[in-house]
Parts: structure tokens; C-alpha cells; sequence
């Protein structure tokens, strides 16, 4: 059935839908498949307002979005602390990005570090740190040193020379405030060497160096590299965290040119190196490899991200065990669908592990895992359309078969009425000209719907939100993430839903973390469009 006569047909069926309660259809599929009475209510596909009762993916207590984190384990007591910007800026508490924390164990209950900031911004208007930027936390003795950036947005004035700086404060515990050390020599660019001086030099990350019993920092900066302007990472090293000296560029991009690199860290797993940093431009989080912790850094042999745009600003930290990475995924302004996105938003953690062939790869923190799995959820399908059979009784599994463009066979179950849950399934698909995945806040089955999905002719994962006849190859996809697709292979789907955030996890390999407002409390389900797959095991659980 091709798309026009598959919209008279929705039409006509969605006019009648609407004007009873509950409407008893048959519908007959293609040779493989039997005829199924299905009982069809109207849907809902309206977003609901968004809440903040966020546990998965927090937000602060009182009602505020994270920014950049800055996570640090203490061993002493198995607490990851997750300090963050805060989304505040000029508010009546004439704070601008301060430093606030949350202490998490299992990644699905966080508790307020501290309710005060522990690290404010001055409320001096010629001071360096007028406004708080990212930095890191790292302990030394029974100290703990936080290199920070100090952001002034007055730059320029008559007191204010240069917009960024690094600067240091300290804490004898890692929940209670840092106080500035004033005796610190702001680090700001070197002088001659082609930076920008002036402007953009910040995101300290400080890590030792056991092999070379030294504390290396590396700082986000733009530098000219011979002739031309690039974003790259300066390295400084230092003896005692108080006194450092400029050690040349770490990594300026090579053959890419980033206009920042933001929020750049190293860390070691077995023997390999990595290196990584967010794009200031695509809002990416991309990752490099080497042998040595200077370098050189090469590209991994499979994809370079293993994310979407959902993840920015993100840091690792590890436990001893595991190592897990944090970001955040923006808000929409004004918490619409149709919103631009907004700086700040809530804390998505992924774990983070290497893969046979040193590549990284990330998946569902498994004590996320093991809190969502808790109490199974009763789908209850709502219809279907096309050539759709059951494959195993009493299970929700389906063949989905569309022979043409715009024909979209699909399932549609009824919402799920749950603050948090997860759906899961096996999806395997024999052929796909176009698309098929599963669909959220679905008006209908064939057009205004999203679609979260696998496009095999382009080897990715993408969340869009266009309707679907102006769905093509030239469409830009609202998030995507790159996956190796193949017929005959079974790709494990996880998708983590509370109210507006929506993370999906593929194969423990990649995830898209996206903010979907229309997702909660609405129509959902399955399509398939030019395409012969198979929906096996579909399940919801809660906690």
C-alpha cells in the first residue's frame, strides 16, 4: 500500500477512532501473516508539562539544571562525588555558574553534596573568577585541590585584561567548601607562543603522572598552528600543584580542526591511553588512543564517538572497578519539542568500558540496570497497520513487513503510566531500503509521530522528529549516533525513559541520550518501513 492510500486510510480510521471509546478492527497483513482482531482507542500524543522529580538523571533539588561535571571518587568512603556548574547566573543570589555536588553509590540516588555552593563566583566585578567555569578535582595528601576557570564577562574594561584564566582553591574535605587561594598565580596563556591570549583558555584537568612522579594539567585553548587557527590542548606540568610551567601543545586536532576542545581529559585503561574532549560546534564527545600518555593520538579503528549530542561537557571518573562518564543533556527553551536547545540540563551517566580491540564502547550502568528491571509493566497493544505477524505466543514479538517506501507497517501500544521505565528488546532485521526502529508520542502510525531508528544505508541510530513523508536521506537528524548494521544480527535495545529524557542503548556498545518532552505518557510502538524486521521479547519494567 503506498503512502497515499495508507493516509486516506489513517485518516478514516483516525476519524472513527476519535469518535468512540473503543473500536474493534480486523486487519489482514501480507501472505505470512493472520488475521488479528485488535482493539484501537484513540491516542495521545500530547507532551505532557515537564517535572523535575528526576532520580536516573538529576537535576538540582531546588528546581535548577547541572552544566559541566567534574566527578571525583574518594576511596575512603565508595562515594563518587559529581560536582557541576549550576545553571544560575545572575539571579537574585548574584551567583554566576557556581560549584555544587551531588554523592551518588549507584547512579539512581543522589544526594546534595552540600546546600551551599562550594565553590562561589565573586561578586567583585574586576575579579578574574567574577564568573565560575569548569575545572577538576584531585587530592594530594589530605587536601583536595579544585582547579577551576575564572570567567569574567566584563572583559573587556579597564580592569579586566583577559576573559579566562586558571585559578585554585582547596578543601580539606571533599563535601564541604573550597576557599580560593589568593597566594595562586593565575595561569593564564603564554605569551608569544601564537594563543589567544586574551580569550578562551580554560577546562583545567589535572591528573599524576606516576611514571614521571609529576601532576600534569591540560587546558583548552585556540592557537595559531602554522598559519592557521585551531582549538587545541595546552599541557603544563608541576611538582606540587601549586607552581606550573607550560610544556607544549598535547593535542592540537591533527588533520581536524576543532574550534575548542572542551572539557579534556586523560585517563588509562590497561595499557592504552585516552584521550577525550567535547566539540564546542557539533556537541560531540569524541575520543583518541595512543600508547603514551603524551602521544601521539590516533583515531580508533571503529567510530570516533560513541554517543549523540546528549552527553556534552562529558568526564570520566573511575571506582576501582568500573570507570563511568557523565555529561549532561540540554533543555529545550521553554521545555518544548520545538524549543531551541538551552545551556545546562540533567546529569545522564554511561558506563564506559574498552573493548576487545582498545576501542571504547559504552553501556547501562549495571546497578541502573538492575533498579529498572525490578517489576514488570503490562504492555497493552493499542492496533496495528500492515502486513504484522506474532512470532511467539504470549510474548509481545512481531515480524514487521513493508515492501515500499511510506508504507509503514507498526504496532502501537497504549502509554505507559510509570515516572521511570525501560523498554527492551531484540531487534533483527533479514532487509531495509528505508528505516524501522520504535516510535514515541505517536499521533498516528504513519506521519506524526518520533521515531527513534536504524538507518542501515547509513550505518546509524538517529532520533528525529520530522514527520515522516519529509523524512529523507537529506533530512539532518535532531540526534544520531554511528552503528555497525548488519542483516542476521540481533542488536539488544535498552531505552531508559523518565519524563523528558530518553536514553537508548544499543548492543552495549553506543547510546543516544535525547531530551523528549513528547515521550512520557503517550502512544508508542514499533514500524518497520521498506523493510522485513523482527521485535522480539518486547518488554517494559520499573522499578
Amino acid at each position: 500500500m503506498k503512502y497515499k492510500t495508507l493516509k486516506m486510510m489513517s485518516l478514516a480510521l483516525m476519524a472513527v477512532v476519535c469518535s468512540c471509546d473503543k473500536l474493534h478492527i480486523t486487519q489482514v497483513g501480507g501472505p505470512e501473516s493472520e488475521s488479528e482482531t485488535v482493539t484501537s482507542a484513540s491516542l495521545n500524543c500530547t507532551a505532557q508539562a515537564e517535572e523535575e522529580d528526576y532520580q536516573i538523571f538529576p537535576m538540582t533539588s531546588d528546581g535548577y539544571r547541572i552544566g559541566d561535571v567534574m566527578p571525583y571518587f574518594e576511596p575512603g568512603t565508595g562515594e563518587i562525588f559529581v560536582y557541576y556548574l549550576k545553571d544560575i547566573w545572575d539571579d537574585p543570589s548574584n551567583e554566576r555558574h557556581p560549584w555544587y555536588g551531588f554523592t551518588t553509590t549507584n547512579f539512581h540516588e543522589y544526594d546534595d553534596t552540600c546546600t551551599d555552593a562550594l565553590l562561589a563566583s565573586s561578586d567583585q566585578g574586576c575579579d578574574q573568577d567574577f564568573a565560575v567555569g569548569t575545572g577538576s578535582v584531585i587530592k594530594k595528601g589530605g587536601k583536595y585541590y579544585a582547579f577551576y576557570t575564572g570567567h569574567n564577562p566584563n572583559y573587556p574594561s579597564g580592569c579586566v585584561s583577559k576573559k579566562e584564566g586558571v585559578m585554585l582553591a582547596t578543601s580539606n574535605w571533599p563535601n564541604q567548601q573550597f576557599t580560593k587561594k589568593a597566594s595562586f598565580s593565575t595561569i593564564y596563556p603564554p605569551t608569544g607562543l601564537g594563543f589567544d591570549e586574551q580569550d578562551n583558555f580554560r577546562d583545567p584537568f589535572v591528573y599524576e603522572d606516576t611514571q614521571n612522579n609529576e601532576y600534569v594539567m591540560l587546558i583548552s585553548a585556540r592557537k595559531d598552528v602554522n598559519g592557521t587557527w585551531k582549538g587545541v590542548l595546552a599541557k603544563y606540568t608541576s611538582g606540587n600543584l601549586l607552581n606550573w610551567t607550560y610544556d607544549g601543545v598535547l593535542y592540537d586536532g591533527g588533520a581536524d580542526n576543532y574550534f575548542m576542545m572542551e572539557c579534556a581529559e586523560v585517563f588509562k585503561i590497561n595499557s592504552t591511553y585516552y584521550l577525550l574532549f567535547s566539540d564546542i560546534d557539533t556537541k560531540y564527545v569524541y575520543y583518541r588512543k595512543s600508547s603514551s600518555a603524551n602521544g601521539p593520538w590516533s583515531k580508533p579503528a571503529g567510530i570516533e564517538r560513541f554517543e549523540g549530542k546528549g552527553i556534552y561537557a562529558a568526564k570520566s571518573v573511575s571506582d576501582g572497578y568500573d570507570r563511568y562518564l557523565m555529561g549532561w543533556t540540554h533543555v529545550n527553551i521553554g521545555h518544548t519539542d520545538g524549543g531551541n536547545p538551552g545551556w545546562g540540563g540533567n546529569l545522564v551517566v554511561h558506563k564506559l568500558y574498552q573493548k576487545a580491540n582498545g576501542d571504547l564502547a559504552v553501556t547501562i550502568p549495571h546497578t541502573v540496570e538492575n533498579h529498572l528491571e525490578t517489576t514488570p509493566y503490562s504492555i497493552v497493544k493499542n492496533s496495528q497497520w500492515g502486513d504484522v505477524t506474532n512470532t511467539q505466543t504470549g510474548s509481545h514479538s512481531y515480524r514487521l513487513y513493508s515492501p515500499a517506501d511510506y508504507d509503514m507497517t507498526n504496532v502501537i501500544f497504549d502509554p505507559v503510566m510509570a515516572e521511570r521505565y525501560e523498554i527492551s528488546a531484540t531487534v533483527n532485521y533479514v532487509s531495509s531500503a528505508r528505516d524501522f526502529g520504535f516510535m514515541v508520542g505517536a499521533c498516528d502510525g504513519w506521519n506524526d509521530l518520533f521515531s527513534l531508528r536504524f538507518v542501515p544505508q547509513e550505518n546509524r541510530f538517529s532520533f528525529d522528529k520530522t514527520n515522516r513523508p519529509n523524512l529523507d536521506a537529506s533530512t539532518v537528524p535532531d540526534n544520531d549516533v554511528p552503528v555497525t548494521l548488519s542483516p542476521g544480527v540481533d542488536y539488544n535495545v535498552r531505552i531508559v525513559i523518565e519524563n523528558s529524557m530518553v536514553v537508548v542503548y544499543i548492543n552495549d556498545d553506543v547510546a543516544l541520550s535525547s531530551r523528549i518532552y513528547r515521550a512520557p505518557g503517550t502512544n508508542w510502538g514499533i514500524f518497520a518501513d521498506h523493510s522485513d524486521v523482527t521485535y522480539t521479547n518486547i518488554e517494559v519494567t520499573t522499578p
